[in-house]
């Protein structure tokens, strides 16, 4: 044998070898979160979502990323929320009062009236009673990824005007099927009535409901004006919610990876607030050029009544929850 064909031999073996050895160990892939929530594409809640995994994705130069899966794709709310529990790799929005059975307490952040403003109700995100809080979250298997995503102000749109609780006696008002939200619309007067957002516009046609509540975009978005002309500012809640992870998928992330998570999130949070207010003031002008009368409320009387009824609707929370959490966002 020749040198120069031992050493081409030789060589050959060798890159043979690398090459077994590439195949045989499998290349490290990106982590990939799949983010569900049940908001229509170019709602505000999916453009702050696609806009967060670009930055996740800078970030971390490609090692995570982030695959958004709107208009309920991965399955309904509490489906997604139990996929979550379990492991799976996906982040969700959900609302505070689905803690109602695992961290009751939590709920209350759904409550009516607790807060006149967002930036009010955001304080409570610091404070210790939260603290605590999200350490029940995480013995119940859920991680709170961003807990201050603001959603929006829910008013009351209806057949007829609205200026006191007395003027809801027997008024059939759609709610989505919560123990928190049918407890808010029957502390303000009304007949909670309990159906998916679909079955709106059709029940109002035919008289099955008088009205409905919800953020303004919501509001506009369903075309329940042309069926119902009252639009009550009520601002019966100023709702902000959390993105949830599983505890047992977070706790495998890098601490590098939840750090990114936390911190664009925290953009995505911000950048999500000034889209929802943006398309608020959108709808209340498209609201009137459609011929809705817009009715300015003053909301004590409402105010008043849930702070007496509501904690008597959720016996299973702690003593004086109501008010304690209210003096942290008002004090």
């Amino acid at each position: 044998m020749t040198q120069n064909r031992f050493v081409y031999l030789t060589a050959s073996l060798t890159l043979a070898g690398i090459t077994a050895l590439a195949a045989a160990t499998p290349t490290l892939a990106a982590t990939e979160i799949r983010v569900a929530y049940g908001n229509q594409p170019g709602e505000p809640v999916d453009v702050a979502v696609k806009a967060w995994a670009e930055r996740v994705k800078e970030e971390s130069n490609g090692e995570l990323t982030l695959q958004a899966f709107p208009a309920s794709q991965l399955g309904g709310e509490t489906e997604v929320m139990e996929q979550a529990r379990f492991g799976s790799p996906l982040i969700t929005i959900t609302a505070y009062s689905n803690f109602i059975s695992s961290v009751p307490d939590l709920a209350v952040l759904d409550a009516p009236y607790l807060a006149d403003d967002f930036d009010s109700k955001l304080k409570v995100f610091d404070s210790d009673w939260f603290a605590e809080q999200e350490q029940k979250v995480e013995a119940s298997g859920y991680h709170i990824v961003i807990p201050d995503t603001v959603y929006g102000v829910r008013q009351l749109l209806s057949r007829e005007r609205v200026a006191t609780p007395e003027d809801l006696a027997g008024v059939k008002i759609r709610v989505q099927n919560s123990p928190m939200y049918v407890a808010a619309i029957k502390a303000m007067g009304a007949v909670p009535t309990p159906m998916s957002l679909g079955d709106v516009y059709p029940s109002l046609a035919q008289g099955l409901v008088d009205g409905v509540e919800n953020p303004l975009p919501v509001l506009y978005g369903g075309k329940f004006f042309e069926v119902v002309k009252n639009l009550n500012m009520t601002a019966h809640m100023h709702t902000v919610a959390p993105f949830v992870t599983g505890q047992a998928f977070w706790e495998q992330l890098s601490p590098e990876e939840q750090q990114i998570l936390t911190e664009t999130g925290q953009e995505m949070a911000a950048n999500l607030r000034t889209l929802v207010e943006k398309e608020t003031d959108k709808s209340l002008q498209q609201l009137k050029d459609a011929g809705v009368q817009v009715h300015e409320v003053d909301t004590a009387p409402f105010r008043e009544r849930a702070q007496e009824e509501i904690p008597k609707a959720f016996p299973q929370w702690s003593d004086g929850l109501y008010q304690q959490v209210s003096d942290i966002i008002n004090g």
